[in-house]
């Protein structure tokens, strides 16, 4: 994954060209391809190439327009280019060459701050429009690339990275306490803060324009509600849903280079790969070859998928390509909490190392992923609403009937209400609802009143960012509790903070991954299906499973476990005896209530439970240590 950095001054005083290369140089990891540089008299950008893409070496970054009066820095790649391309070349443009940076700058001139509509793909990007003296600034549709940024009253910094954006070094780095208290306490409100004051991140779908007047943040693209597909066949929304999603992969395998695959052996993954190598069957894949890479676990345990890895190997009479699934040492995570200064890894995805290692190792530069199946093609019980209300009721008793068997009566009952009847409510009846329960605390059972090894004005601040967060929540107003489920699942604080620190470790890694399922398009025509036909026979991914009967072997198909990987947090928690019954109650930080915090650790030690919250502590810990040198 490639890295940008841009300085835009206001004040018609020169740019610092040593900021410029400090900002790029702390974010060299990702300078596979090197480091490139465009300096002006208002305006520097940086870039940290790494092609991934027919064409992109052609248009070594940052890329300026024939009158060097615009210029684009831009990390990722375009699912529609040859659309775009026609789309330009119908209205005259002259196109220099193939990449996707010289598409979108040509999009801009087009259309100016429009051209966001015209756009699809995996992508952070800067544009510099030096005849109207302003910046733009995008992310994509689902926030898969980062994009940091910080204003002082006069000048724009913006980087992929918050290390990037620190990098320029001339600017007070203060801690932002509230964003750091999110992460110590495991409850997240804000979407656009991060824990340096003043620098902040942009939200997915989103655009910044800043000019002289200061920066303007809009959202360009949210769920489409209006959009349903019906069919009479069941059928025929397994051939279009197979159609669809194959075409996602097509577009995602551009690739100057053969791709890797992730196979675990699970639903989602074991599906891109199969629809990979279908595609290079039939001369449509847009790479040289599709290669598979499995991770195996500890043998016997819920942790190993190897075998189902197998079994799609030899469906397709072809090696995967397997390694061991290791945990890094230790002080990996502490070197990187300096050098990123931003909250550390996690154990469970560390095992990436070795599949990296192997992908790189096989000429491979993009690794496709299956994430997004569980997440958006595995429906909800939201599926008794629908049926109650177009009347399926013998789909429903059927349904209920499986419930009923695998949980017993009351889970039923439960569920019928949650999930069916308390949904048909009127709108008033909702926010009714909302303000009776606006004190409910979102915490799991096993962290009893909640995070209370936190001091107890940090809660309280939480406190009032949680109410603050509730009444400014719009998407409760959604009456289709599915399209609502999915569009506060993408647009969770949380997950979209995970999505960036899931890219920034990918880029270290030297390796740029890319979600089919996560595509604009795919996203859509997910939320636009009837819920009965992702979720039946009491399981999800209905859909899919039946979409792929021809494409992956029985074993997968019938498939209904899950992989876990908490041993991996039990390595490093390990490690960290010390630092939670010795070194962080010698320190006793102000934050910090150690005798909750000693429960917390004692819960873990007996129960296993609470990793994520230990985990996020130690990181805020060092992090803030950090901060102090």
């Amino acid at each position: 994954m490639s890295g940008f950095a841009a300085i835009v001054r206001f004040d018609g005083r020169p740019v610092d060209e040593a900021a410029i290369r400090r900002m790029t140089a702390a974010m060299d990891f990702r300078a596979h391809d090197g480091i490139h540089h465009h300096i002006g008299e208002a305006v520097a950008l940086g870039h940290c190439a790494f092609h991934t893409t027919p064409g992109s070496a052609e248009a070594p970054q940052p890329w300026l327009s024939a009158d060097g009066q615009q210029g684009i820095v831009m990390d990722g790649w375009l699912a529609n280019p040859e659309e775009l391309r026609a789309e330009l070349e119908a209205r005259r443009a002259s196109l220099r060459n193939h990449s996707d940076s010289e598409l979108i700058l040509h999009a801009y001139d087009q259309w100016g701050d429009d051209c966001v509509n015209h756009l699809e793909g995996e992508y952070a990007l800067v544009i510099w429009d030096g005849h109207r003296r302003r910046v733009l600034c995008v992310r994509d549709h689902i926030g898969m690339r980062p994009l940091h940024w910080h204003w002082d009253g006069v000048r724009l910094l913006v980087a992929s990275d918050v290390a990037g954006v620190l990098g320029a070094e001339d600017f007070p780095q203060r801690e932002n306490a509230y964003r750091m208290a999110e992460n110590l306490t495991s409850e997240f409100y804000s979407r656009d803060e991060t824990v340096w004051a003043g620098i902040m991140r942009l939200p997915l779908a989103s655009v910044l324009l800043v000019d002289a007047s200061g920066p303007k943040e809009r959202e360009y693209w949210t769920l489409p509600l209006d959009l349903k597909i019906r069919y009479k066949r069941d059928e025929d929304y397994y051939e279009h849903y197979r159609e669809l999603l194959m075409d996602c992969v097509r577009r995602a395998s551009r690739s100057q280079v053969p791709i890797g695959c992730e196979v675990s052996g699970g639903h989602d993954s074991s599906a891109i790969f199969a629809l990979a190598r279908r595609l290079k069957e039939c001369g449509r894949l847009q790479a040289p070859d599709a290669l598979g890479f499995t991770l195996s676990g500890i043998p016997g345990t819920i942790s190993d998928e190897i075998e189902y890895a197998r079994d799609v190997g030899r469906f397709f009479h072809v090696a995967i390509h397997e390694t061991p699934r290791t945990c890094p040492d230790f002080a990996w995570f502490e070197q990187n909490i300096a050098m990123d200064r931003d909250m550390p890894f996690f154990p469970n995805a560390q095992s990436m190392f070795a599949e990296a290692e192997m992908v790189r190792g096989h000429g491979c530069r993009v690794l496709l992923d299956g994430e997004g199946g569980d997440e958006f093609a595995g429906g909800s019980a939201y599926f008794i609403y629908e049926a109650l209300r177009d009347g399926q009721f013998g789909r429903l008793a059927h349904e209920l009937r499986l419930m009923g068997r695998r949980n017993g009566v009351r889970h039923v009952a439960h569920r019928l209400f949650r999930y069916g009847l308390r949904p048909m409510a009127p709108i008033g009846f909702d926010a009714a609802m909302r303000y009776l329960h606006r004190r409910r605390e979102p915490w799991p059972d096993y962290l009893g009143k909640g995070p209370h090894w936190a001091a107890r004005p940090l809660r309280d601040e939480l406190a009032h960012r949680r109410e603050r967060f509730r009444m400014d929540d719009e998407v409760w107003k959604i009456r289709d509790p599915s399209k609502r489920r999915l569009w506060r699942d993408l647009r969770d604080p949380l997950y979209d903070a995970v999505r960036d620190l899931s890219a920034r470790m990918l880029a270290r890694l030297g390796v740029e991954m890319r979600t089919a399922m996560y595509s604009r398009r795919y996203f859509e025509f997910i939320s636009a299906l009837p819920e009965s036909i992702l979720y039946r026979e009491g399981y999800g991914k209905h859909v899919h499973l039946q979409a792929l009967q021809n494409d992956l072997p029985r074993s997968v198909l019938d498939r209904r476990s899950k992989a876990e990987f908490s041993f991996t947090f039990e390595r490093q928690l390990e490690q960290l005896t010390p630092l939670f019954e010795k070194e962080i109650p010698a320190a006793a930080p102000a934050e910090i209530c150690l005798d909750g915090l000693a429960a917390l650790w004692r819960n873990y030690r007996e129960t296993g439970e609470g990793i994520w919250e230990l985990w996020r502590i130690f990181g805020w810990y060092r992090l803030k240590a950090q901060m102090a040198i």
